[in-house]
Parts: structure tokens; sequence; C-alpha cells
């Protein structure tokens, strides 16, 4: 009887982990965070425009990026090192332009209406999709 039990809350903590790594990849946590947070991500970027210097209150990375189509980033989720690292983060474009990571010049090849990705150098890659007017998601593998 002892071993029934201990064998069904293995069973049942294993299920749980599973379901809570399910629920938060680096994907679907970047995706919450900017839900969560939309109205100070809003303000933030009223901000960039008055001041034409990324800030932000909340406690992510974000910069700036001129170019053709200036771009505030939000660094959500990062993984890795400088030779693999990975990013996961979201982007106002002031244009309402899709760009590559970091506003680099890699071209984007549209995968659908919503979506497109990108090859750099080596096997540094990405994608990128639309969240809503002028906001991005994006992922990048460098």
């Amino acid at each position: 009887m002892k071993h029934k039990k201990v064998i069904a809350l293995c069973l049942l903590l294993f299920c749980a982990v599973i379901i809570v790594n399910v629920i938060n990849t680096p994907p679907k946590r970047t995706i919450r965070y900017f839900n969560s947070h939309r109205a100070t991500l809003e303000e933030d970027v009223l901000n960039t425009i008055e001041t034409g210097q990324a800030s932000s209150r909340l406690n992510v990375t974000c910069n700036y990026w001129d170019g053709e189509h200036p771009i505030v980033e939000y660094i959500v989720v990062n993984h890795g090192i400088v030779s693999a690292s990975q990013y996961y983060g979201f982007f106002y474009s002031f244009d309402n332009e899709p760009v590559s990571f970091q506003n680099a010049d890699e071209s984007l090849i549209p995968v659908s209406e919503q979506e497109w990705k990108w090859i750099g150098e080596g096997d540094n890659r990405g994608i990128v999709r639309r969240l809503d007017t002028n906001w991005f998601y994006f992922e990048a593998f460098l």
C-alpha cells in the first residue's frame, strides 16, 4: 500500500513538472510578458519617442535600434553563451515594419502573412511574428 502511494505521488510530481515545462517555454513566457505589461510598454514607447532614448520601468533588457525602420526592442528571455545564444522578445516598430534581430541588415523571408524568418552568417537565424499593429515577437539563435 505504501509503495502505491509513493508511485502515485512520483507520477503526479512528474506530470506537474511536464505541465509546467510545457506552459513555461520561452516563447510562451515572452508572449505572456507582453500581454501582462502592454500598458507599461506603450508608455515606454511614448517616452522613447519624446526623449530619443529607450528605457523601461520593467525588468527586461530594452534597446533602441535606429535604421531604416527604427525599433524599441525588449529581450525577455535569453539562454546560452555568446557563440550559442538564444533570445526571445518583442519589439515596437515605429513604422509597423518587421525587421531582423537588433534591426540588423538580414533580409526577412516571408513564411506567412504574419511571420518571417531571417538567416545570418554561420548558423545565425531567427523568426519574427506580428503580435499587433507595430508590435512583433522575435526569436533569435546566434
